[in-house]
């Protein structure tokens, strides 16, 4: 049978599908191989940047873990394990997975039938205590003070109460600013919170609690999410520009996003990133990096005949705005050209819902009644209000943050005039009111 030539013709083809299924194989598993590098060159930039922030968090997490561990040993060199016990806690809070913490308070374990201390020892703990902690406030040792302070309360929660929490109260604001300083802006917040806790009505403390909340939050879009980071960081700058780290920071991730802009063909944006950066820092690099988006951005214009007027300034918007649309930007002749400026009104709180409002005045600065004023996003249809007699407008936002459109539509109601990008922080933070004042110049 092996000399049967049909034999040898079915060996030959077996082999021949032998190797075509290895051919395949190898094939399949080169095309997979490449679209595993391309997806990881892909979403490496973006989950790089997740991991920076979220790591620059943990790490301040784990040094205050730390901090605790270490106070809680004292503690139990001091005979105090009550007090040990807490601090251990505190650390497991910080940091769950910290296991010297976690070993020490298996430690601390109350036996069957032992007793806690009795309500006189507890009184004579509790005034050694708050007496350390009023010689540490005299010195302005704020984090040991809070320390000594916060294991009173642990210890026996009614002992001289509104002492203890003005002291306390003190010790915070005092402990959040030096933080503020450290560039430890997650404590800071943690002390704001708790000074808050006590006394609620103090504004300003209120607005250090709400700048940290925006540090903290530009911090953990950096790297994956820019426009957020620029939108959160520029919003601080603009009510503290000397906090922390702010302008450093603010003006990496207006690069960021510019060169993110760039790749991705968006060139106005590159250009008003870059803006923004060299408004912080004048770098001839970064310069020409912007010069060359603003070359970009001028190139195909659309022809305009000899008889048709330019409008030098703001460009109108063509077409009528649906709600949820999206207008296209061209120059028309005769329209109105209006200019604008943004700021924000501070001294209204941020409870939830923020507002745009301003008014609307012509080129003499007289006030213009019945002015349609909108805004829209991707995903909020158009929304609008008109001026009142002394041409004043106010629309309500919401609580979320984005990037808003902000626009003046024509006499027929339908036809946007100028267009505006507002980058909304949300009604829960410092910044959530926006003014912007227009005036026709044609």
């Amino acid at each position: 049978m092996q000399n049967d030539p049909s034999w040898e013709t079915h060996v030959g083809a077996m082999h021949d599908a032998v190797r075509a299924r290895r051919n395949t194989g190898v094939t399949a598993f080169l095309l997979a191989a490449l679209l595993i590098c391309v997806l990881g060159a892909v979403a490496m930039p973006s989950g790089l940047g997740v991991l920076v922030g979220y790591q620059e968090l943990q790490a301040q997490n784990h040094e205050s873990a730390i901090i605790h561990f270490n106070r809680g040993l004292s503690y139990l060199n001091e005979k105090y394990p009550e007090l040990a016990r807490n601090e251990f806690e505190i650390a497991l809070k910080y940091d769950e997975t910290f296991e010297p913490a976690r070993e020490k308070l298996d430690e601390l374990q109350i036996p069957n039938g032992s007793s806690t201390p009795g309500a006189l020892q507890q009184d004579r703990i509790a005034a050694a205590l708050y007496d350390e902690a009023r010689g540490l406030v005299n010195q302005k040792e704020w984090s040991d003070a809070i320390t000594r302070l916060e294991q009173v309360r642990t210890l026996n929660p009614g002992y001289r109460t509104a002492d203890v929490n003005d002291l306390l109260y003190q010790a915070y604001i005092n402990s959040g600013k030096a933080a503020v300083a450290a560039g430890q802006i997650e404590i800071a917040r943690e002390r704001f919170e708790s000074a808050l806790a006590i006394r609620n009505t103090d504004a300003e403390i209120k607005r250090q609690r709400d700048l940290a909340v925006l540090y903290l939050e530009g911090q953990q879009a950096f790297g994956y999410n820019w426009q957020t980071a620029v939108t959160k960081l520029s919003a601080l700058f603009q009510q503290d520009p000397n906090y922390a780290d702010v302008k450093k920071r603010l003006y990496d991730a207006h690069i960021q996003y510019g060169d993110k802009a760039c790749k991705e063909g968006a060139w106005a944006l590159a250009q008003r990133e870059y803006d923004g950066a060299l408004a912080l820092v004048n770098d001839p690099q970064l310069a020409q990096k912007r010069a060359q988006a603003q070359t970009i951005c001028k190139r195909a214009p659309t022809p305009t005949p000899a008889d048709t007027p330019v409008i030098v300034g703001t460009p109108a918007i063509s077409g009528t705005l649906a709600p949820g649309g999206t207008p296209t930007l061209i120059a028309l002749p005769m329209a109105e050209s209006y200019t604008w400026v943004t700021s924000t009104a501070r001294d209204k709180p941020c409870t939830g819902a923020g507002t745009v409002s301003g008014a609307v005045r012509d080129a003499l600065g007289r006030a213009l009644a019945n002015v349609l004023v909108g805004y829209y996003a991707d995903d909020i249809p158009l929304t609008t209000a008109r001026t009142n007699a002394t041409g004043q407008y106010q629309l309500t936002l919401g609580k979320d943050p984005r990037v808003l459109h902000v626009v003046l539509l024509g006499a027929d109601g339908k036809t946007p005039l100028t267009d505006t990008l507002v980058h909304y922080p949300g009604g829960l933070v410092a910044g959530c009111h926006v003014v912007i004042e227009w005036q026709r110049v044609q």
